[in-house]
Order: C-alpha cells, then structure tokens, then sequence
C-alpha cells in the first residue's frame, strides 16, 4: 500500500481542504524515482548553487569574446574603416578642385579671395587657415603689399616645399603656380582614390602676352638701372627676329599641358569673369568660412600697364602675325582656344 512522503507539505485548496491523496501520491512517485531529495529542496540547491551560475556566465563571456575576434579577422579591415568613415558626415565636396594658375591672368588675388571666402582652400598665394589674420595685416599696412620674387616666402606666398611638407589631405580645392607635372599626383584618382577637376583661366592671347612683356624680371637690370621689362619688336627686320622679341616675355607657360587632359576633366573660365562668375560658380562647391576680412587687399606683381607705348596696338599686321603665332606653338593658347564657347566653359 502507497503512503504520503511525509516530506511533501501538504497541498490545499482554495477552501483550505487537504489535495486529494491520488495526487499526492503521484507527485511522491515521481519524487522519489528521480532524486532522493524533496523535490522543492533539490531546485532550491540548483538555483542558490553560484558556482553554476558563474561557469554559466563565464561561458556566455568566452562566446562573445571568439565572436568578436573571428569578426575581425574574417572581415576585410579597409571594408570595416570605409563603412565607419561613411557614417561619419563631411561637407567636403565628392571630389578636388585644382587651379592651374597661369601667370598674369589674376590668379594670386584669385587664390587670395577664395581662401578669404572659404574653407579648405591650399594655395601658393594664400591657405584658408591663416587668410582671415593675413589679409587684417595687409589692411593694417594701407594696402601696400607687393609679392616679390626671388626667395621671399610669407603667409600670402607660400614655399611649394612647405606645401607638400604640409600635404593636401584636407584640401578641397588647390591652387598652385609649378609646371604641370604638379598635377599628375593627382590624376586619374590616384590620391586616396578622389578625382580632380582642373580649372584653367583662359585671357586673350595678346593682352596677356603684353602683360607678360610687363612683368619685372626681379635681380634684372636694364637700361638707368631700372628693372628689365621686354618689348615687342614691332620693327623686326623678319619673321624670326620678331618671334624671337615675342619668346622673351614668356613666363612659366609650361604649367599647362595637353597631358594634363588625359588625367583630368580640365575646365576653363574667362579672366574677366574670375572675380564674378567663376568664385559664384564656386560658392555653390565649396564650404563658406564662418568669417571673412573684407574688403580683400590685392597682392601687386605687376607695375601698371601704360598701353599707349607698347607698339603691337599700332600694328594690325604685327599683332595678327604674333597672334597666329601664339596659337599656333604654345599648347595653353590652343587648349584656350579650343575651350571657351564649349561646354567644358564654366560660365554662370
């Protein structure tokens, strides 16, 4: 005959009536065939036992850990560092910008006024970090500031070999005056796989060669002693002898070349409208400076042109020879040429 355990405690119902003896029983059955302790005594051991809970979360702990480890050893490290960095909002623009500043076609006050305008601006004549003091300092000195040649370097003309020293990482848009070869560091998305669109200013071609011919060649002296500038031989006894008048004024034409089509999209814009299209055209682009130093104090190179005494304005044949003469050898006039009317004008 089955008896109660007397070990269970007693079961009672709503009324506080004794749990029928069948259940009872049945429960002690089952008790006692599974572990010689009370049934409520061996879960209560089970659940105070704190070895078992800690080798439990130890376990759970060492999970994770090889979760993790095999994660970054299976996934690819640049794939883990590109989408961190696009979660990471920039306002850099998708890809550069780069001036080819040809000489004697505006490009030191251009370079100056966009570092003055915005951020992220690199160039010879002037960085977007330090233009804001820079520019209140030529303010301070009444305007009266002329870049020299030769090896004098300042905030508002900056040594190439500091340049690189500095790097163009945080660039957006880059302004040098160095032979086009420069550039190719940049093309074809070699620099940290961004693209980069070059912009050419583009003058015409006798007003800029007259601006060449005006240019003081800094260490040079001519005639009473006074810096040497070059004439064009309006007199020339020949073809020759008036080509070579024309070769004297070059200055630094070879920082275009068709070359450089090949690794960029080169654009060109209009010396005229550098200082209104072309930086409107750039405000849409590039990020503004929280400040600005207004008005912008231009940096001289050039004496002022006195037009009366250069010849080539008397001289229709003369000027339509030099002309030809122009576009006919020297890649820049062509790409010029070839460049503005077309779509490739940035022309707002």
């Amino acid at each position: 005959m089955l008896r109660r355990d007397p070990h269970l405690p007693k079961k009672e119902d709503d009324a506080g009536e004794s749990a029928p003896l069948s259940t009872s029983l049945t429960t002690a059955a089952a008790a006692s065939h599974s572990s010689p302790l009370p049934y409520r005594r061996r879960c209560q051991f089970l659940v105070n036992d704190a070895s078992f809970r800690h080798r439990h979360r130890f376990l759970l702990l060492f999970v994770l850990a090889a979760i993790i480890a095999l994660y970054f050893i299976l996934v690819p490290a640049d794939f883990i560092l590109s989408n961190t960095s696009n979660n990471v909002k920039s306002n850099h623009p998708p890809i550069l910008y780069g001036h080819v500043h040809m000489a004697k076609t505006g490009g030191t006050s251009l370079n100056g006024i966009i570092a003055n305008k915005f951020d992220h601006v690199c160039g010879h004549k002037g960085y977007s970090y330090d233009a804001y003091n820079d520019n209140e300092k030529a303010k301070a000195r009444n305007g009266a500031v002329v870049l020299s040649g030769g090896s004098v370097w300042s905030r508002s003309r900056v040594n190439p070999r500091i340049m690189s020293e500095i790097g163009y990482e945080n660039c957006d848009y880059i302004s040098n005056e160095l032979d086009w070869s420069f550039w190719k560091q940049f093309g074809n998305g070699k620099f940290h796989g961004v693209n980069m669109e070059l912009h050419v200013p583009c003058r015409d071609r006798i007003e800029h060669l007259m601006s060449m011919c005006n240019y003081e060649e800094h260490g040079k002296v001519g005639e009473k002693g006074l810096p040497t500038k070059h004439k064009i031989a309006c007199d020339a006894n020949s073809d020759d002898e008036l080509f070579n008048s024309v070769k004297k004024c070059f200055l630094y034409l070879n920082r275009y070349d068709h070359s450089l089509l090949e690794l960029f999209d080169v654009k060109c814009f209009s010396f005229h409208n550098q200082f209104t299209n072309y930086i409107d055209h750039m405000s849409t682009i590039l990020s503004h400076r929280r400040f600005e130093s207004t008005p912008y104090v231009k940096r001289e190179t050039n004496d002022v042109r006195n037009k009366e005494e250069e010849c080539i304005w008397y001289n229709p044949e003369v000027r339509e020879k030099v002309d030809k003469f122009l576009l006919d050898t020297i890649p820049y006039y062509q790409f010029c040429d070839s460049c503005m009317g077309s779509e490739n004008e940035i022309a707002t």
